[in-house]
Formats: structure tokens, sequence, C-alpha cells
């Protein structure tokens, strides 16, 4: 004799089964996916960073009489530091390292705050100057693109699923520091 409910349980289990599969598998390429594009928004910001340091040269060859020679050497300094923080940025896919970050928000702010002087002084049209301000623009973007991926892998990390593919897939101990993009604050963006 045939056990029809037994046979229907039986289906239930496997249809449940897959469906907890498909949801546990679709949280966890949802969050390498999301990793990725961590990683490609860091990529972009340290690009456009490094365009905008490649320029300070150029806008401080252009720097008037009047400028002080600290304030050059500062801002060689600065650009100095920015550099190395970002070849270690480039250096790993891992997290970027909270002390690193507020390392680098605060040499860029210095930074930013001594090219607005600088440009101020050569001229905010002059065509260094402008394409200054696309490029903290441009970082500013690669940021904020940035900084909304961590967010989403954050949350990701703390609800339903994604905790529990968080911790099978050893993704639980990631965490993405976010960067405060007013440290790139372009003229008149302040």
């Amino acid at each position: 004799m045939k056990k029809p409910w037994l046979t229907f349980a039986g289906l239930c289990c496997v249809v449940l089964a897959i469906v907890l599969i498909s949801v546990i598998f679709g949280s966890y390429t949802s969050m390498l996916r999301s990793k990725n594009r961590i990683n490609t928004g860091k990529n972009l910001m340290v690009t456009a960073c490094m365009e905008q340091l490649h320029l300070v040269p150029q806008l401080v060859s252009r720097a008037p009489e009047t400028i002080p020679g600290q304030e050059i050497s500062r801002i060689k300094e600065n650009t100095k530091q920015i550099q190395a923080i970002l070849t270690r940025f480039q250096a790993s896919d891992a997290p970027l390292e909270p002390d690193l970050v507020t390392a680098f928000e605060d040499t860029q702010a210095r930074l930013a705050r001594d090219m607005d002087s600088l440009t101020a002084a050569i001229g905010k049209n002059h065509p260094l100057s402008t394409q200054m301000a696309d490029l903290y623009l441009k970082t500013i973007y690669a940021a904020k693109r940035y900084n909304k991926e961590a967010a989403y892998f954050k949350k990701r990390k703390s609800i339903f699923p994604g905790f529990l593919t968080a911790r099978w897939f050893n993704l639980d101990h990631l965490d993405f520091p976010l960067i405060d993009v007013t440290c790139f604050a372009p003229w008149g963006l302040q």
C-alpha cells in the first residue's frame, strides 16, 4: 500500500533542501561579488589619487614667489606620505587597515588644503587647477563607490543568510573600513 503523505513529505524535504542550498550559495556569491566590487572601488580611488599626485609637481613648479617655501616642502612631504600609503593599499586584496585609512585621510586632508591655497595663488581657472579639481571629483566618486560596497558587505554579513554564509565560508573576519570622503574636499565643495 502506497503512503502518499510520506512521498509528499519526502518531496517537500527535497525541495526545501534545494531552496536552502540555493539561498546559501546565492548569498555566498553575492558576498564574493561585493568583495570584488570593494576592491574595484579601492583600485579606482588609488588610481585617481595617483593621477592627482602626478599633477602636484606641475602645480608646484607654477607656484608664485609669494608661496612660502615651507608650504611647498609640506606639499612635497604629504605627497610622499600619500604615495607610500597608496602603495600599501594596492599591495593587498585584504581589507584596508583602519590605522592606515586614518593616516591616509589626515594626510589627504592636509594636502587638499595646501593644494587649495596653491591653486588659488595660481588661479582657479588655470588648466592645471581645473584638471586637479576634476581629479578630486573622480577620487570622491571612487571613494563613495568603495564606501557603498563596504557598507553593503557589512550589512550582508549581519542579516540572514549572510551571517551564516560569512561564518561557513570564513568571510566573517573581513571588515572593510569606510573612507571619509571629506578628506578629498575639492575647492568650493568643503
